[in-house]
């Protein structure tokens, strides 16, 4: 019986039971107070980065870095329209047709580069003839004028020069001319074209800014050395240019020696020989001028033929010179 009624009596069953959080409806309460809020009043305060740049040396070109620093110097953040106007510069015209600058365009402009006129000395002398002429014969008041109003009991004449007062009848510094002005430029460079100096040929021609100038001084010791050792005059006709030689170099313009072989190209331009087959080598075009040679350089008979004039007399002069040392040798024997 025990067992029997022990099966028909039904399990017993434990129900659970949760309890609700209440951490939604805060986060729920807390998102809808913000969005009130928000619409309320939705600012943020955020501080802006400065750097101040308080090295002179050191500037910034970019219109950002001089927005920032002028309104830093306004004692304001804001980058509005009106600063960037006053960052920028513009220009505008005054829409007038008449000339900036006085009418005669300086005609009777005055030089002020020197004491104004009031306060220069012969202003000075002046005013002490006035002040001598308003105290002559009047007792001393004991009134200190300064050292250049002393009463003077020696009056000063005026000559046909001008009148007392005038810079040719006392001392001190004249007034100037005022109406004078002077343009002074002191040149210490010669401006001779060094080219045609050293070589006598320029690529520039006629046209070149320098002066064309071959000449060549001798110094005053050289001169009183050469008097004193008794050399001969040598005959400087041989040193003379024509016109029809001006056109000729007397140096080389590759090498800037003598020179040695002289040819002449088809654009009529004067080199070494060795010198203008090197350069034939790099390019078959003329150094002076760069036309094409076609490998064409023939004797330079101009140049050869004043070269032995010049030469003749060195070469004569060496001649003697050995001669009389194989005479001197020969008696010595």
């Amino acid at each position: 019986m025990l067992a029997m009624d022990e099966s028909d009596a039904k399990p017993e069953t434990c129900t659970f039971t949760f309890k609700k959080s209440k951490r939604k409806t805060q986060q729920q309460t807390r998102r809808k107070q913000s969005s009130s809020s928000d619409d309320e009043s939705s600012a943020v305060v955020r501080k802006e980065r400065t750097i101040d740049i308080k090295n002179p040396l050191k500037q910034c070109t970019s219109l950002k870095a001089l927005k920032r620093k002028h309104g830093r110097d306004r004692g304001s953040s804001s980058s509005s329209g009106s600063e960037v106007d006053d960052i920028t510069t513009s220009y505008k015209s005054k829409r007038t047709t008449v000339r900036e600058g006085p009418r005669d365009m300086g005609a009777t402009a005055t030089v002020e580069i020197d004491t104004e006129i009031g306060t220069d000395a012969q202003a000075i002398y002046s005013k002490t003839l006035e002040i001598n002429k308003e105290l002559k014969g009047k007792e001393d008041d004991k009134i200190y004028r300064g050292v250049a109003a002393y009463q003077q009991f020696i009056e000063k004449k005026d000559t046909i020069h001008g009148n007392a007062a005038s810079g040719f009848n006392r001392k001190g510094p004249m007034r100037a001319p005022a109406h004078l002005r002077a343009t002074v430029r002191w040149d210490y460079q010669p401006d001779v074209c060094k080219d045609y100096k050293e070589t006598g040929f320029c690529g520039f021609g006629d046209s070149c800014k320098f002066m064309h100038d071959r000449g060549d001084y001798k110094h005053g010791w050289q001169l009183e050395r050469e008097e004193a050792n008794g050399v001969e005059e040598e005959d400087m006709s041989k040193y003379e240019i024509s016109s029809d030689e001006e056109d000729i170099p007397f140096k080389c313009s590759i090498c800037r020696d003598t020179f040695k072989d002289p040819v002449i190209t088809k654009c009529r331009h004067y080199f070494c020989e060795s010198c203008a087959l090197k350069h034939f080598k790099k390019s078959r075009r003329c150094f002076n001028c760069g036309q094409q040679t076609n490998g064409i350089f023939n004797p330079a008979k101009a140049i050869i033929a004043k070269m032995k004039v010049i030469h003749e007399p060195d070469i004569t002069s060496q001649n003697s010179d050995v001669e009389d040392n194989i005479q001197g040798l020969q008696e010595g024997q």
